[in-house]
C-alpha cells in the first residue's frame, strides 16, 4: 500500500536534509557477555534451571544485568507476556537505581513489543529516566511489526527532535518504515540523510537500502546501489537477486547468480529459492538445469524449500519428468508436507489432474498432515477434471480437520472445484457457511451461476456483490461478461463495459478477451472489432478471441487473414489459436483450408491435437456430407475418440440422413453415457428428418418407458433492462396467459397468409 506524506509532516522531514543533530548521541549502554543460566517459559512462567536455582530464586537480585536480558529475549522469542511481566516487576523491584537500568528497560520494551502488547511497551518507554539510540530504535520497530506506522514516523520525527542521531540498526529501522509506508518521498529523504551521516558506505545499511528500493519497485536505483557497494557479501547478493525476482526482472535474476557464482560467493538456500523462482517464470529448462547442478554441488538437494522450489521451477519451466525426479529422489519419504504439497501443485499446473489426486491419496495413505496449500491445489485438480464424488469426499476431510473450511482461501477452492463440477446446490451451500467471504468468494459463486446456466441470477448476483460494497476486479468482470455472452444481452453487456472503464480495467489482458468474446456472441461484431483495434500489443489470447469472433459471424476470410497478419507479426499460434482457425474453416466449408492448418498445427508448430480439435475435422468433414471420410479420419485417431467426436459424427448424420451410421455414432455414445436423454433424441431426430417418422416416434416411447425426459427448450428476452426466460410449454411464467393469447393471434395469422 501506497502512502503519501501529509504536508505538515513532510516539511517536519524535510529539515532533516537541512539540520544535522548535535552529536550528544548518549551510548546505546554496552551489553557484557557473561555466563548465562539456562532459562525456559514453562505456563507462562520464566523458570530457572542453574545449579544454585533454589537460592536464586529467593534472590534476584544475584542475577546480572546480561541474565536478565537473556530471559527477556525468550520472553519474547516465545511470545510469552506473562512471563516478559513477571521479568519486569523483578527489574524493577531489584534494579530501581541500576545505573544501567536504561540497558534492561529497553529489552523490556523490546519483550512487550514482541508479545504484541505495545501499549505496555510505550508504557515503559514513556516512563524511562533517559532513553537512548536503543529505546528509540526499539518503538520504531514495535510500531512497524504492530502495524502503527504513523506511530513509528512520530517516533523518527521526535528522535530527530530530541537530538539523538541514529546508528545503523536505528536506520535500518527507519528503512523498514519506508517499506512499511511504501512511501518513496520519505525513503529518498531517508537516503540523503544516511548520507549525510556517514553511513552510506557501511554494508549493512547498503544492503538495507537496496532491499528497500527493490520492495518500492525502484530497481534501478536498487541497482545502481549494490553496483556502488565497496563490499558485497552474501546478504547483499541475496537482496539484488531476490528484488529482480519480485520486480519481474527474471533474467537479471539469473545473471546476477551467475555474477554471484563467479565471484566466488557461495549460494545459500534463499539464494536458490529466489532464482529457481525466476527460472520458472522465464520457463527456461536449461537455465533451470543449470542451476539444479549448482544446487548439487552444494548438496542442497533435499533442503525442504530449495527441493520445493525445484519441483515448481521444472513444472513451471513444463518439464513434470525432472519434477517427479526430484520428488521421488529426495521426497518419497519426507513427513513434511511442502515438497508433497509442491508436487501435487505441479501436477495440476501440467494438467495431469489424475495423477496429481493420485498423490493426495499416497499422502493421506502416509498420515502426512494436509494444510491450506494441499487443500487448494487438491480442489484445484478435481475442478480440472471435474470429479464431483471425489470433491464431496475431499470436502468431508476437510470438515473434519481443526476447521480448514473457516480458511476462506479453502472455501473459495472448494466453491470452485463444485462449480467447475456444475453442482449449483453445493456451491451455494460452501458460500453460505463461508465466514469471511472475500471478493474471491463472491466472484467464484458468480462465475458457478454462469457456468451452471443460471446466467440472470448471475446477474442479480452481481448486483448484491456491489450493493455489499465489493468492488469487482478482473475475473468478476469476465465472469460477468461471459453471463452476458450467453444470454446474448447486448444492452446488459454495454452497461458492464461501462463499470470496466470507470474502474480503469479495459486494459486487463483477461476483460479485454472477455469483451471481444462478449460482444461477438451478442451479434455486435463491429463493437469487437472496436476493442480489439485498441489493445496495445494484443496477446496470443487477444488474436484467438478475435479470430474466434469473425468465425462465428461466419466472416471465415477475416479470421483467416486475421491468423496470417498475426503469424506475420511473429506470434505463435497455440492449441486454443488453432481450435479457433479448424472452427472458421468448419463453418465455412474450407475442407482443404482446414486439413492444411490441422497438419501445420502438428508439424510446424509442434502443437499435440486435442480432443477437441479432431472433433472440429469431424464436424468439418461431416458439414459437408463426406461422411465416409469422417470415419476414416476417426479410425486414424492416436487417441481414444470420446462422446464429442462421435456427438459431431450424430449431427452429421442427421443433417445428411445417414441413419445406418448415426446408429453406430448413437451407440457409441450411450456406451459411454447410457442416461443422456439428449443422444436419443438427436437419433430420433435423424430419423424423423430421413422420413421414418415410425422409428423416431419408437425411439421417443421408449425414452418415456426408461423414463428419460428432454431437457425443456427455453428462450429469453431483452426488454427494458430486464431478461425475460420461457421454455417450450412454459406454465409458470406469470404473464403466460397474455403470451399464449399472442402467439395463438400470430398462428391465425400465419394460416391466413399461408405461412404455415
Amino acid at each position: 500500500m501506497s502512502f503519501s506524506l501529509k504536508s505538515d509532516i513532510y516539511q517536519s522531514l524535510k529539515l532533516l536534509e537541512l539540520v544535522s543533530p548535535a552529536s550528544n548521541n548518549r551510548s546505546r549502554g554496552s551489553i557484557k557477555l557473561l555466563r548465562l543460566p539456562h532459562t525456559r517459559i514453562s505456563n507462562g512462567s520464566v523458570r530457572i534451571e542453574s545449579a544454585n536455582a533454589d537460592a536464586v530464586r529467593g534472590n534476584w537480585n544475584q542475577y546480572d544485568q546480561q541474565e536478565l536480558v537473556d530471559m527477556l529475549h525468550r520472553c519474547a522469542e516465545n511470545r510469552s507476556l506473562i512471563a516478559a511481566k513477571s521479568v519486569h516487576g523483578f527489574v524493577l523491584r531489584y534494579y530501581p537505581c541500576e545505573v544501567n537500568l536504561i540497558v534492561l528497560l529497553n529489552h523490556v520494551a523490546y519483550a512487550y513489543s514482541r508479545c504484541h502488547d505495545f501499549r505496555a511497551a510505550r508504557h515503559v518507554f514513556d516512563n524511562m529516566p533517559e532513553r537512548n539510540v536503543f529505546s528509540w530504535t526499539v518503538m520504531i520497530l514495535g510500531s512497524i511489526e504492530n502495524g502503527l506506522f504513523h506511530d513509528a514516523l512520530g517516533f523518527f520525527l521526535e528522535m530527530h527532535n530530541q537530538g539523538v542521531s541514529p546508528d545503523k540498526f536505528a536506520y535500518s529501522a527507519i528503512v523498514q518504515l519506508c517499506i512499511s509506508l511504501g512511501s518513496i518521498e520519505l525513503s529518498e529523504i531517508v537516503h540523503s540523510k544516511i548520507i549525510r551521516s556517514g553511513f552510506a558506505s557501511n554494508t549493512f545499511i547498503g544492503t538495507s537500502l537496496l532491499s528497500m528500493y527493490a520492495k518500492l519497485g525502484r530497481m534501478e536505483e536498487s541497482r545502481r546501489l549494490f553496483n556502488s557497494m565497496a563490499e558485497q557479501n552474501e546478504v547483499s547478493w541475496n537482496a539484488i537477486i531476490s528484488g529482480f525476482t519480485s520486480n519481474g526482472f527474471y533474467s537479471d535474476a539469473y545473471d546476477y547468480f551467475l555474477r554471484m557464482k563467479q565471484g566466488g560467493l557461495k549460494p545459500n538456500a534463499y539464494t536458490f529459492i529466489s532464482v529457481l523462482k525466476a527460472v520458472g517464470k522465464l520457463g527456461d529448462i536449461d537455465k533451470g538445469r543449470q542451476v539444479h547442478s549448482h544446487v548439487s554441488e552444494t548438496g542442497m538437494d533435499s533442503n525442504v524449500s530449495v527441493g520445493t522450489a525445484l519441483i515448481d521451477m521444472y513444472a513451471k519451466s513444463g518439464s513434470i519428468s525432472d519434477a517427479r525426479g526430484v520428488f521421488e529422489m529426495n521426497f518419497m519419504e519426507c513427513r513434511v508436507n511442502a515438497p508433497w504439497n509442491a508436487m501435487i501443485s505441479a501436477y495440476s499446473y501440467c494438467g495431469l489432474s489424475r495423477e496429481a489426486l493420485e498423490l493426495y491419496v499416497d499422502m493421506c495413505q502416509r498420515s502426512i498432515e494436509s494444510d491450506i496449500f494441499t487443500y487448494c491445489s487438491v480442489f484445484n485438480s478435481i475442478a480440472a477434471s471435474k470429479n464431483l464424488r471425489f470433491a464431496r469426499e475431499v470436502h468431508g476431510k476437510v470438515l473434519t480437520s481443526r476447521n480448514s473450511l473457516t480458511v476462506t482461501e479453502v472455501s473459495n477452492a472448494i466453491a470452485d472445484a463444485y462449480a467447475k463440477c456444475r453442482s449449483l446446490e453445493d456451491v451455494e451451500k460452501v458460500f453460505k457457511v463461508t465466514e469471511d467471504k472475500d471478493l474471491v468468494s463472491w466472484t467464484a459463486m458468480l462465475t458457478a451461476y454462469s457456468q451452471c446456466s443460471e446466467e440472470i441470477s448471475a446477474l442479480s448476483f452481481f448486483s448484491q456483490m456491489r450493493e455489499e460494497g465489493f468492488l469487482p476486479n478482473e475475473y468478476t468482470y469476465s465472469s460477468m461478461l461471459a453471463a452476458c455472452s450467453s444470454l446474448s444481452f447486448l444492452e446488459y453487456g454495454r452497461q458492464v463495459h461501462g463499470l470496466i472503464c470507470k474502474a480503469r480495467m479495459d486494459n486487463e489482458r483477461c476483460v479485454e478477451s472477455a469483451l471481444i468474446d462478449m460482444y461477438a456472441k451478442c451479434g455486435s461484431i463491429t463493437d469487437a472489432s472496436r476493442v480489439f483495434a485498441r489493445i496495445h500489443m494484443p496477446d496470443i489470447v487477444s488474436w484467438s478471441s478475435m479470430i474466434s469472433a469473425y468465425a462465428l459471424h461466419g466472416l471465415v476470410e477475416n479470421a483467416l487473414r486475421l491468423f496470417e497478419a498475426m503469424e506475420k507479426l511473429g506470434i505463435r499460434p497455440n492449441s486454443v489459436t488453432f481450435l479457433s482457425v479448424l472452427f472458421a474453416c468448419s463453418h465455412g466449408g474450407l475442407v482443404e483450408e482446414g486439413l492444411s492448418y490441422f497438419d501445420a498445427m502438428r508439424n510446424d508448430y509442434g502443437i499435440t491435437p486435442e480432443m477437441q480439435h479432431y472433433a472440429c475435422i469431424v464436424d468439418l468433414l461431416g458439414r459437408v456430407g463426406h461422411l465416409d471420410d469422417a470415419v476414416g479420419f476417426i479410425k486414424k485417431m492416436p487417441i481414444e475418440p470420446d462422446e464429442m467426436i462421435w456427438q459431431s459424427l450424430l449431427a452429421a448424420c442427421r443433417v445428411h440422413g445417414n441413419i445406418e451410421l448415426g446408429k453406430v455414432a448413437a451407440e457409441k455414445i450411450v456406451s459411454v453415457r447410457p442416461e443422456d436423454p439428449a443422444t436419443y433424441v438427436l437419433l430420433s431426430n435423424t430419423y424423423f428428418q430421413s422420413g421414418k417418422l415410425e422409428d423416431g416416434r419408437g425411439l421417443r416411447d421408449l425414452m418415456k418407458g426408461w423414463g428419460m425426459k428432454k431437457e425443456p427448450g427455453f428462450s429469453w428476452i431483452s426488454v427494458n433492462g430486464r431478461v425475460h426466460k420461457f421454455y417450450a410449454r412454459d406454465q409458470e411464467h406469470p404473464q403466460r396467459d397474455e403470451i399464449y393469447a399472442v402467439l395463438e393471434e400470430l398462428r391465425v395469422i400465419m394460416k391466413l397468409l399461408d405461412l404455415t
